[in-house]
């Protein structure tokens, strides 16, 4: 029986919602931008492009984005500290297999290798090829 995993690009249409999302965050910041711009009330201290700058830095590392925020940024899932709702984000993890890999993972204390993916029942080479890029240890 074939697993039905709603935030696949077969349920949506084709459409992935992330980016959607990151496109209306860059609209609305580049608009109050530009407002702030033309009125003239951007008034930035140098600490405050220092900090910018270190924000831009940190979210381009991956340091500091929380796992819940990490499949919006397009960033790899923690597959030893992700709970079955995160999983579920990675295209083709529908709930049953989300539950099966932390019940692996549990038996094993954790993952030593993305490779161990292949241990879960319902993840075979075809499927392990498809979301080893969506995670990471």
């Amino acid at each position: 029986m074939r697993e039905r995993n709603l935030h696949s690009s077969e349920a949506s249409g084709g459409r992935d919602y992330r980016i959607l999302v990151l496109l209306v965050a860059g609209f609305l910041l580049g608009a109050s931008s530009f407002a702030l711009e033309k009125t003239g009330t951007d008034q930035r201290s140098p600490e405050q492009d220092r900090q910018a700058a270190g924000w831009a830095a940190s979210l381009h590392s991956g340091a500091g984005i929380s796992v819940e925020m990490r499949p919006f940024v397009f960033l790899p899932v923690p597959i030893n500290s992700a709970d079955a709702r995160l999983l579920e984000t990675i295209p083709g993890i529908g709930p049953r297999l989300a539950k099966r890999i932390i019940d692996l993972r549990n038996q094993r204390k954790k993952f030593h290798d993305i490779d161990e993916l292949l241990a879960v029942e319902g993840i075979g080479p075809q499927k392990f090829a498809a979301i080893k890029q969506y995670c990471t240890l």
